[in-house]
């Protein structure tokens, strides 16, 4: 009888060890399924804290196989199809409190009906999918579990905000960046609200979630924090990290706004111009934040306030696609903004100097998904400017163009670009700088100029130095002679001269 009972028992065991894989297995049966995840990303994930520590068997890490491929697939539909940073992955799963297969299946569906061609404008698409995650991650006060989640939530959630008017859409504005994402090396704070009432017995224990296995009680070990030198001041003409998160978000901002006013893009490979409105065309958004927090982890630089200021080295592509009887065609063109930084002098010591090369330029290429069949628009910003190589060699193949931008100072940038017919006036969405700001940069310059006596401007000259088009210059020139009566223009030698008046 205790034999039978022992081997009952040793049956028993060995079921419940079969329900669990270790790395090298869940990599193997994640890449069979189509969405394969190294060992390397696995700890990463566990690093993060978007994934909880695993069980340990003997020595060996494991998981619960079912949970834990469900948790994975949820995760790699976050991050391919719906192109969610780390942040809101960690809030997501972190608020999970049912089996992760509901959320994997609410993805799943999410991504099928958003994607139905025709079924959706794109703006449509990204209200609905920003709703679906802000219900998900807290941002609108509740938290429901994702099989809670009914398309009527979505529709009440994008009115509730006021960011959906039926053909205008605000985004929300932008989070802490990535504060959740990095330790600060200090001790674990745990604020909790009691509203109401002192319970007169403690309150029980919270709930474990579907992300936090009850193995046992968690000890919570107070580290010391590690001093660390300051970093060393930045040398004159350096690039400040709050300056080059500044020029990013102008950049990337101001490539949006060009892009909406462009109306039709020009396809060199079938010579054919298509539509780029709203259905026509999506957005994709991505970014290296993920990057930026193993960078910091590697040089041991545990500071919330550089999150705050360090640029993501953001990306927006437009693709633009033909529109057909029933519905989107084929991927036609993709216009591409990407913004470009030394992530690692900006971690280390907070400027950086060095312009960027060629390298950087191919390597950018590169992470693009690259198709020969379409044609491709590619703008880059380096916040620390390019180095005379890479403007030399900018980048021009069969189906690329590449437009490489930095900042002049003020309000002025410099694009550097190869003359080809190709560009069909898409170059334009590179240009962070709006007409007005041209036309007030050249007045300023005029006025500056011209207040010494005796001081004259050939305006021909003007459009090179100032590297603005001769209409900008000439409308600069007409509020400059509305405003100052003494200023007058002279035609001398075939050369236009703005002079004062001899009085």
């Amino acid at each position: 009888m205790t034999q039978n009972k022992l081997r009952t028992i040793g049956r028993i065991l060995k079921e419940e060890e079969a329900r669990f894989i270790g790395y090298p297995e869940i990599e193997k049966k994640s890449r069979d399924l189509g969405f394969g995840m190294t060992v390397r990303t696995l700890r990463f994930y566990v690093d993060e804290g978007i994934l909880p520590p695993p069980k340990k068997v003997g020595k060996t890490p494991v998981y619960e196989e079912e949970w834990i491929l469900n948790v994975l697939l949820a995760i790699h539909l976050m991050k391919t199809r719906f192109a969610r940073a780390l942040t809101d992955i960690r809030a997501v799963l972190g608020l999970l409190q049912e089996d992760p297969a509901h959320l994997a299946d609410k993805l799943s569906v999410l991504y099928e009906e958003c994607s139905k061609d025709g079924a959706l404008k794109p703006i449509e698409r990204q209200a609905l999918i920003d709703a679906f995650f802000d219900l998900l991650t807290g941002r609108l006060g509740v938290t429901p579990q994702p099989s809670q989640v009914r398309l009527c939530d979505l529709v009440d959630a994008i009115r509730t905000k006021g960011r959906w008017d039926g053909e205008a859409w605000s985004p929300p504005p932008r989070a802490a960046i990535l504060a959740s994402q990095a330790q600060d090396g200090g001790e674990q704070q745990v604020s909790v609200s009691a509203p109401g009432p002192e319970p007169a017995s403690p309150a029980p224990p919270p709930r474990p979630t579907a992300l936090q296995p009850p193995l046992q009680a968690p000890v919570i070990v107070a580290r010391p924090v590690v001093a660390r030198e300051a970093p060393p001041p930045a040398p004159e003409g350096a690039v400040s990290v709050e300056r080059a998160r500044a020029l990013e978000e102008m950049f990337i901002g101001r490539f949006e706004q060009g892009f909406e006013r462009l109306g039709r893009v020009h396809c060199p490979l079938d010579g054919k111009g298509y539509k780029s409105g709203p259905r026509e065309r999506s957005l994709l958004k991505r970014d290296r934040a993920g990057e930026i927090v193993d960078v910091m982890k590697r040089h041991r630089v545990f500071d919330r306030a550089l999150l705050d200021l360090i640029p993501l080295d953001e990306t927006r592509e437009f693709q633009v696609f033909q529109r057909g009887l029933f519905g989107r065609g084929d991927l036609k063109v993709v216009v591409s903004a990407l913004s470009l930084s030394p992530l690692e002098a900006f971690v280390r010591q907070r400027w950086a100097d060095d312009p960027l090369g060629p390298l950087e330029v191919e390597r950018a290429l590169d992470a693009l998904p690259l198709r020969d069949d379409v044609f491709h628009y590619v703008g880059m910003l380096s916040t620390v400017g390019w180095s005379r190589d890479a403007r030399a060699r900018v980048p021009v193949r069969r189906n690329l163009l590449v437009c490489l931008v930095e900042s002049a100072g003020s309000s002025a940038w410099r694009r550097h670009l190869v003359a080809d017919p190709r560009w069909g006036g898409v170059e334009r969405v590179f240009d962070p700088e709006t007409d007005r700001e041209k036309v007030d940069r050249a007045r300023d310059a005029m006025r500056e100029h011209l207040k010494p006596k005796g001081e004259f401007l050939i305006l021909n000259n003007l459009v090179e130095d100032l590297d603005l088009p001769p209409e900008c210059i000439r409308a600069a020139l007409d509020e400059l002679l509305a405003e100052d009566g003494e200023l007058q223009v002279q035609v001398s030698g075939g050369r236009e001269i703005v002079k004062r008046r001899r009085l």
